[in-house]
């Protein structure tokens, strides 16, 4: 798995760290380390507010996921030739992790197009980003960077809601094929917070397609069977949105978005990114 954490120096990127910190721990995960600045000529990058956030966070993971013993601990520093402007080379002493490394990257554009590029660059699984706490997901001085990011992202997003604790999944399923990586996210989240799993059936005028009903039985014995509580409801898909502002509580919202999604066709294309901006809980948009 490759986990790209993408965050600012506000406290809810800390806190979507700590939830990037249990997944590594308990994945094994790739794991990247982002930060997006404009433009700043003339300044150095030590000086930047966000490259020392990135250093504390590199830091604050390695103290919380780095022990003896876990793959992200340190080796022994060794010197390496890296690369450097001009085409020359230069011997640096490099202190690395001994299994798994934690790479620190810091870009300059964007923050959307950045955090895409990246995802890309990196061939990341899931892109993990905090939002503030309260009626809305946004991020301070760039309101629109996490609508933006589940918007357009090829892959998987967690949004993670500054403070908003999780004791429920509800994961809403309105088609047949879900990917294994997606049943395996939503089984590490439950398995994570302890939290019990509502599966929510998506039907139009009060039926489901037969392949999806029984897709959704199954994926309901997948879970009783790895021990996670498991619930089974149905919900009209056009009453969707009130059903979500009435249920979120301490809630993590899990939407599987495939080709084939409902949800997809029934709202107009950009409805997960303006959903997940005002929603009250954590969001999980698995493709």
């Amino acid at each position: 798995m490759k986990i790209l954490f993408a965050g600012d120096e506000h406290p809810y990127s800390a806190y979507a760290l700590n939830e990037v910190v249990r997944l590594a721990a308990n994945t094994w995960a790739d794991v990247t380390l982002l930060a997006v600045t404009p433009s700043e000529a003339g300044k150095p990058v030590d000086a930047l507010p966000l490259a020392a956030a990135l250093h504390r966070y590199r830091e604050n993971f390695l103290a919380s996921a780095g022990a003896a013993g876990s793959p992200y601990a340190l080796g022994d520093p060794r010197y390496e030739w890296v690369p450097v402007a001009g085409g020359q080379w230069e011997e640096l002493l490099v202190h690395r992790g001994a299994k798994k490394d934690v790479k620190v990257r810091l870009r300059t554009g964007d923050e959307t197009q950045e955090i895409l590029a990246a995802a890309k660059d990196e061939e990341s699984d899931l892109i993990v980003l905090g939002c503030t706490k309260g009626g809305q997901c946004v991020w301070q001085g760039s309101p629109q960077v996490p609508q933006r990011v589940v918007t357009d992202a090829d892959g998987s997003v967690l949004l993670v809601k500054e403070e908003q604790p999780i004791s429920r999944i509800l994961a809403c399923l309105d088609q047949s094929y879900i990917s294994q990586d997606s049943l395996e996210m939503i089984n590490q989240m439950a398995t994570l917070h302890q939290a019990q799993l509502e599966l929510i059936g998506l039907s139009q005028e009060g039926t489901m397609k037969k392949d999806v009903y029984r897709r959704l039985i199954e994926i309901g014995d997948y879970y009783e069977d790895r021990q996670i509580k498991v619930s089974t409801r149905l919900t009209e898909i056009a009453d969707f949105e009130n059903f979500i502002d009435k249920e979120l509580q301490q809630d993590l919202l899990a939407l599987f978005l495939g080709k084939k999604s409902l949800l997809d066709r029934f709202f107009p294309k950009d409805w997960v990114g303006r959903f997940v901006s005002k929603c009250p809980t954590s969001v999980l948009v698995m493709r």
